[in-house]
């Protein structure tokens, strides 16, 4: 990501706010320590890499050369740089000025020859680093203006390892950020804030395999330390919040837990910062850190006013001082920096007076929570003072050493001492409640008894209404039954089980399916001299045969239109053999038909039948007198082969005739003219070749 010029660095007159965001942020964003460089000024510069470079993590710093100008040679191993600069002389010198390269020297100790070594860089700008002239590793894009940054360091540089004990050369390409003024950017200054903690390029040696482990060890430690806070911290924010929705007139509850809820975030943001080496994102966490800082000291006086302190007025100063500071920090950032570190203070002082002076006045609450703010307070306080004593002494080091259990214990003592002073409230309102209900437990007995007379009078009406239940439970049975088999001879078994159990149905696609479509060929003329209650009882006879012939050979009714039947094979459950199915069931309808006529050969209907295999969609359209239906091109080219078939004939497809051209023996036709078709091959099914299973 390119940095815009006015997000870099801030103006001299933003010195201030870099201070309070170096202190906000930098708690664990870096944890190297930079002990004494080690150098070997012998007018040759050249580095000498042992044991205790390594394992020491000694910086390299100071014996570097410089060079304000960019060119390509001076990485090369036999490149002259003794007319160069030490860049711990002329460093402030080349920061501005765009691209310079640095250069240094080194030899490797015999025994430590192909062993891992790594180059720990931390830069405020773009670079490339060099290693005997070829390209080893680099920290953003150098550009033709301003670099491309995104990252200070990387946490797992590149390693590499030399073979001989010979002169190395390590030479870097190096563009640093610009200065530009961004007094009233809040980002700006978090970004120039973040940025000014490192030298414009830093880098030590270091054991690759140590470095590592030691890497993924501090990351694991501190990512288990900080997500548990922040885990336990928004833990206890959701209790109390949640305590404050069911008993809102407890507004300690509703303070706590967004105290609660600010240390968690800043814990969170703490450990966003830890893992991510992105600078804006860095700058994204800490503004998030700063503005949670407000509405931890805004929650913190919130609690101490409201439990302890007897003045209303300064309660709402202190509540309305840090809602000013919070809109501020978005409206005018800088307001809302130079009045938090007052605000923090001012906050801190409070609260520890109007619970010593809740302590002087014994209240037995303010000794619960006291306990731990003040154990908080005093912690401090000696941090302060031991601050101020020598590095050798053995109180500092003490301190030094326990420094991260100490930021531990300040930041749970008070959060456990309020926890124990809710358990003590919530320990007298339980007392309350119990003798509230004893009370309601001799008022409950006494309905209890009122309650068994009521008891038997309904015991008298119990087995009268159970026959009763029976009895109408039979009934819903019964009806259910007609119900269910009714829906089943309308709809298919699968479609019908979805419509009881969703109070509809899904349009379905089906991919390959066979449709059967049959007509009477002398149907009209024929009823003519019937009339129609034969014609009626003709087709019902017709129709209920071709439904069990349907049955038989698993295909699906759809309907019936006049005296046409439309039927189906392939759905709603997929059928491997549906075309052959479907001309075994039209077989069967050719045979009935023959059988009927011989038995009336004046009055004898003919049928032809049309057969196309293909996708279609099938599904209920309505809801009132809803029927199953099918919908496609297969429907209509079904139907366009049963008009183009003859009577006593079955006529299909071409997609039809390839899945059953080896079972059966065909009269092809040709191309015929369909009507909305054009010439479309069609097939006469003469005869099977033998007996297929179903």
């Amino acid at each position: 990501m390119l940095l815009n010029n006015n997000v870099l660095f801030a103006s001299k007159s933003s010195v201030y706010f870099r201070f309070l965001l170096t202190i906000a942020a930098g708690i664990f964003l870096f944890q190297n320590s930079f002990a004494q460089t080690k150098t070997d000024r012998n007018g040759s510069h050249i580095v000498q890499i042992d044991t205790l470079w390594l394992k020491d993590e000694l910086n390299s710093d100071s014996i570097w050369l410089i060079k304000g100008e960019d060119n390509p040679i001076f990485k090369a191993l036999n490149f002259d740089d003794s007319q160069w600069e030490l860049r711990e002389s002329a460093v402030k010198a080349y920061d501005d000025k765009g691209i310079s390269w640095l250069r240094m020297k080194f030899k490797v100790a015999p025994h430590l020859l192909k062993t891992p070594i790594c180059l720990d860089v931390s830069q405020n700008g773009a670079s490339e680093i060099y290693l005997d002239g070829e390209l080893l590793d680099s920290v953003g894009v150098i550009g033709a203006g301003k670099p491309e940054v995104t990252e200070i360091s990387k946490r797992f540089p590149k390693s590499f390892s030399v073979s001989d004990t010979g002169i190395h050369v390590i030479a870097v390409r190096y563009q640093n950020l610009p200065v530009v003024n961004t007094f009233n950017d809040i980002e700006s200054n978090m970004l120039s804030g973040f940025l000014s903690a490192f030298k414009s390029f830093n880098t030590s040696f270091r054991d690759a395999n140590l470095y590592y482990q030691k890497t993924i060890e501090k990351n694991f430690r501190n990512t288990n330390v900080l997500t548990a806070l922040s885990g336990i911290f928004c833990a206890l924010a959701f209790v109390h919040i949640l305590l404050f929705c069911f008993y809102y007139k407890g507004w300690y509850n509703l303070y706590f837990g967004l105290y609660n809820l600010s240390i968690g975030l800043i814990c969170f943001f703490i450990y966003k910062m830890h893992t991510t080496l992105d600078i804006m994102q860095n700058v994204f966490y800490a503004r998030g850190i700063f503005v949670t800082l407000i509405v931890f000291c805004t929650t913190l006086t919130g609690f101490t006013n409201t439990l302890f302190g007897r003045s209303r007025i300064r309660r709402i100063i202190m509540l309305g001082i840090g809602g000013f500071a919070f809109v501020a920090s978005f409206i005018a950032p800088m307001i809302s920096v130079l009045m938090v570190p007052l605000y923090l203070f001012a906050v801190l002082i409070e609260s520890l007076f109007i619970i010593i002076r809740a302590m002087l006045r014994r209240e037995r609450t303010a000794f619960i929570v006291g306990g731990g703010i003040l154990a908080c307070f005093g912690y401090v306080i000696l941090l302060f003072f031991v601050s101020m004593l020598g590095k050798s002494n053995p109180i500092n080091n003490f301190v030094d050493t326990h420094t991260g259990k100490a930021l531990i214990f300040i930041l749970i003592s008070f959060p456990v001492s309020i926890s124990a002073y809710l358990a003590y409230q919530f320990g007298k309102t339980s007392n309350s409640l119990q003798r509230q209900l004893a009370e309601v437990k001799r008022l409950s007995i006494r309905s209890l008894e009122q309650e068994h007379e009521k008891q038997q009078i309904l015991e008298n009406q119990k087995s009268v209404l159970e026959d009763q239940v029976r009895s109408r439970t039979q009934d819903l049975q019964d009806e259910k039954q007609k119900s269910d088999e009714l829906l089943l001879n309308i709809l298919p078994q699968e479609v019908a089980e979805e419509l009881k159990e969703h109070g509809s149905t899904k349009t379905r696609y089906h991919e390959e399916v066979s449709v059967i479509f049959t007509d009477f060929v002398n149907f009209t003329q024929n009823s003519e001299k019937w009339g129609a209650e034969r014609m009626i009882k003709e087709l019902h006879e017709d129709f209920t045969a071709f439904d069990h012939i349907m049955e038989k050979h698993g295909l699906e009714k759809i309907k019936t239109i006049g005296d046409a039947y439309l039927a189906v094979c392939g759905l709603p459950m997929k059928t491997a053999n549906h075309a052959e199915r479907a001309i075994k069931a039209a077989l069967d309808i050719l045979d009935y038909v023959n059988e009927k006529a011989q038995l009336s050969e004046e009055n004898a209907l003919q049928i032809r039948i049309g057969i196309h295999s293909g996708p279609l969609v099938a599904g209920i359209v309505g809801v009132k007198k809803f029927a199953y239906d099918i919908w496609g091109d297969t429907v209509n080219t079904a139907a366009r082969l049963e008009q183009n078939s003859a009577a006593g004939k079955i006529n299909i497809s071409e997609s039809t005739y390839e899945l059953v051209k080896d079972n059966y023996i065909f009269e092809n036709r040709g191309l015929i003219e369909a009507k909305g078709k054009g010439a479309i091959p069609m097939y006469f099914v003469t005869s099977a070749i033998n007996n297929v299973k179903s």
